[in-house]
């Protein structure tokens, strides 16, 4: 499920909103991520370097249940402020992208780094089977079968923690974590960039051309739109919320019993 890039909202978009949205942004503070606490004294950890041990040493999770699986190459866990019933994050382990930008990270043609198109590739093979184990936990969760076309995989334009992280989200926003409007906008907007769209974007995109500021002003300015019906409940967040719940009933009512 591709989201559309600003600097070409012709590409199948049926509103032409992004650029209206943003004509009448506000000026809003770059911040997006959970409320966190602060750490407790004496510690270095924060809420944003909170992946860096996972990153490193997933083994000590796995009894926890927080991490899923594990590789030389990458660990995949739950989300622990899930926004929908399943919401996976991929963190790549390679120790010279870990701490970069996604755009840095898996964009060929944005990236500086050496070898960016072989390392998107070969994140490419690990979100398919990712997406396996997310379809899976759909099934078990729901009794329905679920596809591809039931998932989201891509990163935040401005991410809130320090190491390299691929959402894998199913597309039903369900979730008693997604609290308030800036939660579903990083989802349903474009700040959120799909997986597939990382290869062919450009410096000339203006999530990249105009900062993080500009990214969190997507979250934070744009309209409430219905993932499914796209009603539009502007800043009513509470409407919204109480219809996603009757648009996740209808979601789960067109798969087939598995």
């Amino acid at each position: 499920m591709a989201e559309p890039n600003p600097s070409d909202m012709s590409s199948g978009v049926k509103r032409n909103a992004f650029s209206v949205l943003m004509a009448s942004a506000k000026k809003s503070k770059p911040s997006h991520r959970e409320p966190t606490s602060k750490s407790a004294p004496g510690s270095h950890a924060s809420f944003r370097d909170a992946l860096g041990p996972l990153v490193q040493n997933p083994e000590s999770a796995v009894r926890t249940g927080e991490v899923i699986k594990y590789t030389n190459d990458y660990v995949l866990i739950h989300d622990k402020f899930p926004k929908a019933s399943v919401h996976l994050l991929i963190l790549p382990r390679d120790p010279t992208r870990t701490k970069l930008h996604p755009f840095q990270a898996l964009c060929p043609h944005v990236s500086k780094v050496s070898e960016t198109e072989e390392f998107y590739d070969q994140m490419s093979k690990v979100v398919r089977d990712c997406e396996d184990v997310a379809i899976n936990q759909l099934e078990e969760q729901h009794g329905r079968k679920f596809t591809t076309e039931d998932l989201k995989v891509g990163i935040h334009s401005a991410p809130s923690m320090s190491n390299l992280h691929i959402h894998v989200i199913s597309v039903d926003n369900y979730s008693e974590k997604l609290k308030n409007k800036k939660h579903y906008n990083t989802f349903n907007t474009p700040f959120f960039v799909s997986f597939d769209e990382l290869r062919s974007i450009t410096s000339d995109d203006a999530r990249i051309k105009n900062g993080p500021v500009y990214c969190v002003q997507i979250a934070n300015t744009s309209d409430l739109i219905c993932w499914r019906c796209e009603k539009n409940f502007q800043n009513q967040f509470k409407k919204l919320k109480d219809h996603l719940e009757e648009e996740f009933n209808l979601w789960k009512k067109e798969k087939a019993v598995a």
